[in-house]
């Protein structure tokens, strides 16, 4: 039989195979139960991300049986629980449409950023789903091993809904504009993130649900099982603050890196489908060979030596995207305006911390505060009348702002921080206060960890087959190899501004040609 006609085996597999690349193989380690088994099997079938025709109705007993499919442009098809294993039990529906997941649908993937690309409408919503995908392929990859580490503690099917509900709640404690709520409203105000309101929403009123559910797609849990929230709630919480590891799971210290660490289910999704909503080329991003040689060693998440090619490749692309698309000038003058606007505008709201009223934090969406932010161009109360108009500037696409110097690529040397940098460009140029024509801005993200020696519960050990050694030590070299922090530092100035005088000591500064003066 030919390769092209082998039955089971989508386009995407073929390619792979004629170009030399074998489809992943993982060794199948005995289960409890013959109906574990074929479930698992089942699920190792579509590791691939396509469904296959020549299902064996014998090995894998009732194979559709409460399991739909959806199409994602970036996943293809991606299986979801559509119906419980018992009836008045819940299933991966009930979470989809709960109205917490729900209103994702009305909070933007990028919150300036689609400003400058078009296409780039997404939502949470999806990515939410491709998270969980990415979840579910992990756990049937990850499973052998993890049984082998942990004997008897969770079936297959309990261990794939851990990670996929896990990751399909990562994101349900967002605000309006995502991290920039967090940032600029959230973590100021009230010492919160979208991850602790998550974690309070899992414990709190999605609970009964995800204690509920009774099986993932590879089947039904085992006698006696349940998912805690509690669990979940441990895997999605990230950031300053205690997130102890629930005494019934020690477990769940090894799965956290996939949560938290250097490639998750949520950044390789998110790589993914920024770019391509964007419409923006990045290099490859080698998804299946990251998963198939990443597994569970010793009780510790690792990678194969010959994984780190692929890693080194996928953390270059995510700083290319910072630099391309989240960190994008236009998008950083967005920025700016929104800045101005975020709190005001939250005090006009009357907002108060959303642990203390959920109903108002569900209702408050992108859709929903630009909606409302709107209809203030109208109000008689001047403030909102101000605001309104404001707001009225940014949805048309109006800069307040031009770019009149940029450097990017800059490195800091020592313990300088970027607010350090910011304070000593604007008292060059002398661009300080709320009334100046002039604004620095230094974007920045951490490339990597900044002691990859220490990276916590980040932490991913590296197994090295020539000495069967298991340790930091070769991620930490390739790690320490790259720029920790890269920052790309810009000026701008009010349209009306002509004399860009003061911009030049910022010029001197970083030397004759290392960035530019425009003018106007």
């Amino acid at each position: 039989m030919s390769e092209r006609s082998r039955p089971g085996l989508c386009p995407r597999v073929r390619s792979l195979e004629a170009a030399g690349n074998r489809v992943p193989r993982v060794m199948v380690t005995p289960l409890e139960t013959a109906r574990q088994n074929s479930a698992y099997v089942h699920l190792l079938r579509i590791m691939g991300g396509c469904v296959p025709i020549d299902m064996d109705p014998d090995s894998s007993p009732e194979p559709y049986r409460g399991v739909s499919l959806f199409s994602d442009p970036v996943h293809g098809y991606v299986q979801f629980v559509s119906s419980p294993d018992r009836k008045g039990r819940s299933a991966e529906r009930d979470l989809i449409d709960s109205p917490w997941l729900q209103r994702l649908r009305s909070i933007l993937q990028l919150q300036s950023a689609r400003l400058v690309f078009p296409s780039a409408e997404h939502t949470r919503f999806v990515h939410s789903l491709g998270a969980m995908h990415i979840a579910g392929r992990f756990a049937a990859h990850l499973y052998p091993a993890f049984s082998r580490s942990f004997p008897g503690v969770l079936s297959l099917p309990l261990f794939e809904e851990l990670l996929r509900v896990s990751a399909l709640l990562h994101d349900v404690g967002h605000g309006p504009f995502c991290h920039f709520f967090d940032e600029n409203v959230l973590g100021p105000r009230f010492g919160l993130s979208h991850e602790r309101i998550g974690q309070f929403l899992v414990r709190g009123p999605l609970r009964e649900i995800i204690e509920d559910l009774d099986r993932s797609p590879a089947g039904p849990f085992g006698r006696g099982e349940r998912l805690s929230a509690d669990w979940v709630s441990y895997l999605i919480g990230k950031g300053a603050g205690p997130n102890p590891v629930p005494e019934n799971a020690p477990f769940l210290s090894t799965l956290k890196p996939l949560f938290s660490g250097l490639f998750t289910v949520d950044n390789l999704d998110y790589v993914l489908r920024d770019s391509y909503m964007c419409g923006v080329a990045i290099g490859p991003v080698d998804l299946d060979r990251l998963l198939y040689y990443t597994h569970i060693r010793e009780g510790k998440l690792a990678i194969h030596r010959s994984g780190l090619g692929a890693l080194e490749i996928f953390i270059t692309v995510r700083a290319f995207m910072y630099r391309h698309i989240y960190f994008h000038r236009t998008t950083r003058i967005f920025d700016m305006t929104l800045r101005d606007l975020i709190g005001e505008t939250m005090a006009e709201w009357g907002f108060e911390d959303p642990t203390g009223n959920l109903e108002i934090y569900a209702g408050l969406t992108d859709h929903a505060l630009l909606e409302e932010v709107r209809r203030w161009r109208h109000s008689e109360n001047a403030g909102r009348k101000k605001l309104g108009d404001a707001w009225g500037h940014f949805l048309s696409r109006r800069k307040e702002w031009k770019t009149v110097f940029e450097r990017d690529g800059i490195i800091l040397s020592g313990a300088k921080m970027p607010e350090e940098l910011g304070e000593k460009l604007e008292s060059l140029a002398g661009t300080g206060g709320k009334n100046s024509p002039f604004r620095v801005d230094v974007a920045f993200r951490d490339t990597r960890p900044e002691n990859p020696w220490q990276m916590g519960d980040r932490q991913i050990l590296v197994y090295d087959p020539l000495t069967e050694d298991l340790s930091f030590e070769p991620l930490a070299e390739l790690l320490n190899k790259l720029p920790f922090r890269e920052l790309t530092v810009r000026i701008f100035a009010r349209p009306e501004t002509r004399d860009l005088k003061p911009i030049e000591a910022v010029q001197r500064y970083f030397g004759k040609g290392k960035g530019s003066v425009k003018s106007f």
